[in-house]
């Protein structure tokens, strides 16, 4: 009997999704993070490094938390991890009322394909008005509905870099707040 699906391919290495991360004039230092579709972990304890106030991240995989909650045990950054699908009715209530940084890696098109467009726009639009930075990752740079969010809640893009993979890193910062 066959556990697992040889045949499903992990979709990029860890390399791929830090790509970008520490090189788009984004300052982790201090910060306040939110990692929205966290996995396992692995971007939120990279990002520790670089010494932030607090990590927070979501997923909708409990065994995911549960690792990310596991590589955290033993790190002096205040974290967080919570097990729960973004189309939750308690994520608003899970959510700081602000961040610092949002980390929107990926996750937005996965959302949008689960429970359709206009239920995505109003969570993803609710998370990115905590966000004074927002630091998202867009597999298809011609789908620009997440742009768009971001950019009419006030957000202004302040860099962009290609991945080796096609996707595309884009930060963006809040003015004024």
């Amino acid at each position: 009997m066959q556990l697992w699906n040889s045949s499903k391919k992990f979709a990029g290495t860890w390399d791929d999704r830090l790509d970008g991360l520490f090189s788009c004039g984004v300052d982790y230092s201090g910060k306040t993070i939110l990692d929205v579709g966290c996995s396992m972990g692995i971007v939120a304890y990279e990002i520790a490094k670089h010494r932030p106030a607090y990590i927070h991240g979501i997923d909708i995989l409990k065994p995911h938390i549960g690792v990310a909650r596991s590589i955290f045990l033993g790190s002096d950054v205040d974290s967080r991890f919570d097990a729960m699908s973004l189309g939750s009715r308690k994520l608003p209530s899970v959510l700081s009322d602000r961040y610092d940084v949002v980390l929107l890696l990926a996750v937005y098109q996965h959302v949008r394909r689960g429970i359709g467009q206009e239920k995505a726009d109003r969570i993803f639009t609710d998370i990115i008005s905590r966000a004074q930075t927002i630091v998202a990752r867009v597999p298809d740079e011609g789908d620009i509905r997440l742009q768009s969010l971001i950019e009419d809640a006030g957000l202004t893009l302040s860099h962009r870099s290609k991945s080796p993979r096609g996707s595309a890193v884009l930060a963006y910062s809040r003015l004024t707040r």
